[in-house]
């Protein structure tokens, strides 16, 4: 038999507890995807693919890089959240939050560009592509504006916010004490 605990269905007090924040997490991935798919697209004559390469191969690239980009998003909030201790830092501490997602962003792209340009030889740069300390800049600059970017919009036009305890509800709210 099972120890009882607390209901994690989605509709029990877990489930309640947890969704305005899988809501608010759902929402920046939203965000995220959208914005850097455009970044993809308007950096792609900076890669040798853009010049190289069948439309098609083009566009499973950009598919590919922006997924790529959706997880490495959803893994600097969780960075965030985790560093800042609250899943609510874009509206309680959002340039902290911010500080955060830049330096985990930068940090995984500026490797991953390492990687994938010399190490594993995945894509190339053009020769119009700017760089620093070998890495692209236009990657780089894509995790300084898009993520801010992607704050503003989930600050701006998310209408849930996470509740004030991200406790789940022990099931004694309301009850008199005697």
């Amino acid at each position: 038999m099972l120890a009882s605990g607390p209901d994690m269905s989605p509709t029990g007090t877990w489930g309640a507890a947890c969704g305005p924040a899988l809501r608010v997490l759902g929402a920046w991935l939203l965000f995220s995807l959208v914005l850097h798919l455009a970044w993809e697209i308007a950096q792609l004559p900076l890669y040798t693919l853009w010049h190289d390469e069948r439309p098609a191969h083009i566009a499973w690239a950009v598919a590919h890089c922006t997924a790529g980009d959706g997880l490495i998003a959803l893994g600097a909030y969780a960075v965030t959240s985790v560093s800042l201790h609250s899943t609510k830092w874009p509206w309680e501490s959002p340039s902290r939050g911010l500080a955060v997602l830049w330096a985990s962003g930068l940090a995984w792209t500026a490797f991953s560009e390492w990687r994938h340009v010399y190490d594993l030889g995945s894509w190339a740069y053009a020769d119009s592509m700017p760089t620093l300390a070998g890495i692209g800049l236009a990657p780089l600059a894509q995790w300084v504006v898009v993520p801010g970017l992607a704050l503003w919009c989930l600050r701006k036009w998310h209408p849930v916010r996470v509740e004030a305890s991200t406790k789940p509800p022990t099931g004694d709210e309301g009850k008199r004490i005697r």
